[in-house]
């Protein structure tokens, strides 16, 4: 017997933030998509990497994520591959990213941590 799935695409993953319209554009220029939308409480990013958004909601009462603590957790976090390593890390940081003092993965993956304190990894290529 062969059941379907009514679940057919993931169309966006939403993330609380401080600023939306400013997470927007960090997110796109840091995957080389661009802004699809800028709204009061909402700013949209499409990454050039499928179809799925990157949407950031403007919460009043935002508390930055603290990573790896758990007094503030991250409650999720978001991982990119990129082709070099070095030059993703260079990247994220000219756009306003901070690398996270903790690396659990040594040399294998970057944490960084995103202007609203959200930590995200930079992967290199997969061997």
């Amino acid at each position: 017997m062969t059941t379907t799935n009514p679940v057919t695409e993931l169309i966006a993953f939403t993330i609380d933030s401080s600023d939306a319209i400013r997470l927007a554009h960090f997110y796109a220029d840091l995957t080389g998509g661009e802004v699809t939308g800028e709204y009061p409480e909402h700013g949209y990013a499409q990454t050039q990497y499928g179809t799925a958004t990157l949407n950031f909601q403007t919460a009043t009462d935002y508390a930055r994520p603290e990573w790896p603590g758990q007094e503030h957790p991250q409650q999720f976090h978001l991982d990119f591959r990129v082709a070099d390593l070095p030059a993703g890390v260079a990247h994220a940081l000219a756009l306003g990213a901070s690398q996270a003092e903790e690396q659990p993965g040594g040399d294998m993956w970057r944490v960084m941590i995103d202007p609203d304190g959200h930590p995200f990894c930079l992967c290199p290529p997969s061997s």
